[in-house]
């Protein structure tokens, strides 16, 4: 039995066009959306992949390099920053006291950080012309640019928002001290109001890969409050997923685990009541779950995953767009090009459908947030964006929904053969064999005094 749901609340980010690159007489292969602008990651909290409080705001980057931040309750637009890099952007999320800054990454090397209470003026910026940036960028708190043009292409903070862990494009990972920039509420504290502050590099993870690193998460504290441990992943194009315990003073000693995947990869978080858990989709479109300590492989749901899917859910799944724990349930979401998407809810060797959302998007579904609805904070309310500059939000609890009966065929989960009964815990005691090539690291007991952090 899945919950078929139609949006409660639409937002257009933007009205606004890009310059076309169709010569004139030509037809679009895309649509009416070709020269439209896209909403490429959504961002509600510090953390992304769990649900975030009813309270924190929303904010979308846009493929024009702007970001808008939204009231959760109400929708209104309450901040924009017009251009916040000169390249693509390539992640973003939340920091400071309620979410009050957002922290984004771009293509052009640039780290930036925005206090979501101020406005954001172009203005001049001496980070960007080190990256070459032609055109004046909105005026950030802080900012930094990778050396040798290195592109910034994931962020994540932890420690309270005193550390910004930045996946590169040259396979490092670069960590910024940010207690000491922003002024009151964002970062850690910190009480500078010079808008020149420039977070100062604590050291790089060198060796852990060797191709661009894709996604770097701290790992949400356990009870999911938006604070988060001392660990991080990292995944890359060259296959592997690490996690590394960024309390130790070197990187030797940090890396504690790494598992091989065998194929490039674009997402990757944490799940579990403890965060013992890792989901890992692929650029082709697969899943696999892992236990991240053993390095064993939980479940690998193979190459036809979309096919899987797409006959449960009675329309076509053609891609996955990401995945979410909410503290009882790891779910995936997955979508087609005509703007339609599903909800599956991942158990140990099965993929069971929980929601058929259609009726608000035009075009692919690009992210997604969950947070818990403002009048009943039992209630997650699951927000996406999409490539026709859209917000839609959806209820996936409650009595607004209609539910609705799969034919026969399409009712039973995706069952992975060999794998466990869809009864089984995803993380439970019986594993699956690990890939080659990875495993849990051990470390000797010697200790070098001129060792440094990171």
């Amino acid at each position: 039995m899945a919950r078929r749901l139609s949006p409660t609340r639409t937002i257009i980010a933007s009205f606004a066009t890009e310059q076309s690159t169709i010569a004139a007489g030509q037809s679009s292969a895309l649509g009416e959306y070709e020269e439209g602008l896209y909403v490429l990651q959504l961002v509600s909290g510090p953390c992304s992949g769990i649900p975030s409080s009813a309270t924190t705001p929303l904010s979308c980057s846009l493929s024009n390099k702007s970001v808008q931040t939204y009231d959760k309750g109400t929708h209104a637009l309450i901040h924009s920053i017009g251009r916040a890099h000169g390249g693509p952007i390539t992640d973003l999320c939340h920091t400071g006291v309620e979410g009050n800054a957002v922290i984004t990454s771009g293509a052009d090397g640039l780290v930036r950080l925005f206090d979501l209470r101020v406005s954001a003026a172009c203005g001049a910026s001496s980070a960007a012309a080190a990256a070459n940036t032609s055109k004046a960028l909105s005026r950030a708190v802080a900012e930094v640019c990778l050396p040798r043009k290195e592109e910034a292409l994931s962020v994540s903070i932890g420690y309270g928002g005193a550390l910004a862990a930045v996946g590169g494009s040259r396979g490092l990972i670069h960590f910024y001290d940010l207690r000491s920039v922003g002024g009151p509420g964002v970062g850690n504290g910190g009480t500078s109001s010079n808008t020149d502050d420039r977070p100062s590099l604590l050291g790089t993870y060198e060796d852990a890969h060797t191709e661009e690193v894709t996604r770097v998460r701290f790992q949400p504290s356990p009870d999911l409050s938006g604070t988060t441990t001392s660990l991080l992943v990292s995944s890359s194009e060259d296959g592997l997923v690490c996690t590394h315990d960024t309390s130790k003073p070197n990187e030797e000693a940090a890396l504690s685990s790494v598992l091989n995947v065998g194929t490039p990869l674009r997402d990757v978080g944490f799940f579990g009541p403890a965060g013992e858990g890792l989901y890992c989709l692929t650029g082709s479109e697969t899943i696999s779950v892992w236990h991240h300590d053993s390095a064993q492989r939980l479940c690998d749901f193979g190459a036809d995953v979309r096919d899987h899917l797409s006959n449960s859910a009675g329309c076509d799944i053609g891609y996955l767009v990401g995945c979410t724990w909410d503290g009882n349930e790891l779910s995936l979401l997955g979508g087609n090009s005509e703007g339609n998407a599903a909800v599956f809810r991942i158990d140990a060797g099965s993929m069971t459908l929980s929601h058929t959302m259609s009726g608000g998007h035009k075009g692919c579904v690009r992210g997604f947030v969950v947070s818990r609805d403002v009048i009943q904070s039992r209630h997650r309310v699951l927000v996406t964006g999409g490539e026709d500059a859209r917000l839609c939000e959806w209820h996936l609890d409650g009595e607004q929904q209609q539910q609705h009966q799969q034919p026969q065929q399409q009712t039973s989960p995706l069952h992975v053969a060999g794998r466990h009964p869809p009864s089984s815990r995803l993380l439970g005691r019986e594993r699956g064999p690990g890939a080659r090539g990875g495993g849990p690291i051990k470390h000797s007991r010697k200790k070098n005094p001129s060792d440094k952090p990171y």
